[in-house]
C-alpha cells in the first residue's frame, strides 16, 4: 500500500509527503552551500590612511639587529682577556720556580704588579706591639684572623707590613700562644714573602668605625700600613712548618774604660741555633701550628681567577641564538595589502 503511494505522482501524493522531501531538499543545499568569512569593509583608497608601523617596532628590529654585532663583540673581547689571562698565570708560575732572592730596600707600589708572585727573603725583627688583624675569617672550620705584623728590616729598608697568616680566635691573645719562638718570636728572624697587588677598596665595603681598634673587616693596605708606619705594599709570609730552635745567650754590654771600678751590664739575647745539617730540623703538621697559635701563612700558589672561557662561550652563544632569531624575524612574510588580500579572495571565490 504504501509502495503504490510512493509511485504516484506529484500532484497526486500526500500533502506531508511533499513537504517532507521539500524540507530535506534544503538541508542538502544548505550543507553544500559556501559562505566566504571574508570581511569585505569599504576600502579607502588614501595612503594616509594605511597603518603605519609603530616607534616600538622599529626599537624592537634595532635591538635585534645589534644584540648579535654587541655580543660578537665581547665574545672577541674576553677571547682576548682568556690569552691574556694565560700568559699571566704562566708567567706567574714561572716566577714561583725561581729560587728566592733579597727584598728590594725600598719598593714603588706602582711596580707590585710586574713584582708579584716572585719570591723574596727579608731579615728583620717584628714589631708585636703594633700587631693587628683582619678578619673575622673561616678556615677549615676555624674561625680566625689573618695576622699582620710590622717588620723592622736588618738591612736599613723601610718597614714593611708582613701578613703572617691565619690564627684561630681562641690565640688572639699573645699569652695564650704557644711555641713562641714561632708565635711570638724575638729574635730575628730571616722571613719567604711574596708580593701582591694592592686591590682597590670597593665602595660596597664599610669603612673602619673605630680608629682606635685594630681589628679591620677586610684588607685596606694603605690604611693599615699608614697606621703602622710600614710601606705601601702588600707583603704575604708564605708557609714554613719547619721548627727553628733557638737558644739564649748572657751577652755583656760595652762599659767606658775609665769606668773601672763599675761592672760591665749583661743583658739576655736569644738567637737561632746553628743546625749543621739541615735535614735534623724538625716539622709540624698545619694542624700543630695552628692550635698552637702559629701564624699558617700562604701556600706558594697563585690565585688568579680565570673564568673568560665561560664568559667567552656565554657571549658567543648569545650572538648565535640571536642571529637566528634575526634570520627568523626578516624571513617571516609580511602581512599583505588589505587591498590585494581582498582582490585575490575574489579571485579565488569567483
Amino acid at each position: 500500500m504504501l509502495s503504490k503511494r510512493l509511485l504516484l505522482p506529484t500532484a497526486l501524493r500526500p500533502h506531508a509527503i511533499v513537504r517532507a522531501n521539500l524540507q530535506r531538499h534544503q538541508l542538502l543545499a544548505r550543507r553544500t552551500n559556501v559562505h566566504s568569512s571574508f570581511d569585505w569593509k569599504p576600502i579607502k583608497g588614501k595612503d594616509n590612511d594605511k597603518p603605519k608601523p609603530s616607534v616600538t617596532r622599529y626599537i624592537f628590529l634595532s635591538l635585534l639587529i645589534a644584540m648579535p654585532l654587541v655580543t660578537f663583540y665581547l665574545g672577541t673581547w674576553q677571547l682576548k682577556r682568556l690569552k691574556w689571562k694565560n700568559n699571566l698565570i704562566a708567567s706567574s708560575e714561572d716566577k714561583l720556580t725561581y729560587p728566592p732572592i733579597p727584598l728590594p730596600k725600598k719598593i714603588n707600589p706602582d711596580d707590585a704588579e710586574d713584582l708579584q708572585y716572585r719570591r723574596y727573603l727579608v731579615t728583620g725583627k717584628y714589631d708585636h706591639s703594633k700587631e693587628i688583624f683582619v678578619g673575622p675569617k673561616v678556615r677549615n672550620g676555624e674561625k680566625g684572623y689573618q695576622v699582620f705584623t710590622p717588620l723592622i728590616r736588618s738591612d736599613g729598608g723601610e718597614p714593611i707590613l708582613i701578613e703572617r697568616g691565619f690564627i684561630t680566635d681562641e690565640n688572639i691573645l699573645p699569652p695564650r700562644r704557644k711555641l713562641k719562638h714561632l708565635s711570638l718570636p724575638m729574635h730575628e728572624v730571616t722571613v719567604e714573602v711574596i708580593l701582591k697587588k694592592i686591590n682597590e677598596k670597593s665602595n660596597l665595603v664599610l669603612s673602619k668605625l673605630d680608629p682606635d681598634s685594630r681589628v679591620w673587616h677586610v684588607i685596606d693596605v694603605p690604611e693599615m700600613t699608614e697606621a703602622t708606619g710600614c710601606a705601601p705594599i702588600h707583603v704575604q709570609a708564605l708557609i714554613d712548618l719547619k721548627d727553628y730552635p733557638v737558644e739564649t745567650k748572657i751577652v755583656k754590654e760595652d762599659k767606658p774604660w775609665w769606668k773601672i771600678w763599675s761592672r760591665a751590664q749583661t743583658h739576655e739575647e736569644t738567637q737561632l741555633k746553628k743546625v749543621d745539617d739541615p735535614s735534623d730540623i724538625q716539622e709540624f703538621s698545619p694542624y700543630q701550628l695552628l692550635k698552637a697559635g702559629v701564624p699558617l701563612g700562604r701556600p706558594a700558589s697563585i690565585d688568579f681567577r680565570n673564568n673568560h672561557l665561560q664568559y667567552l662561550a656565554t657571549w658567543y652563544g648569545l650572538s648565535f641564538a640571536s642571529s637566528i632569531l634575526l634570520f627568523l624575524v626578516f624571513k617571516k612574510k609580511p602581512k599583505m595589502d588589505p587591498t590585494k588580500a581582498k582582490l585575490e579572495h575574489a579571485k579565488r571565490y569567483t
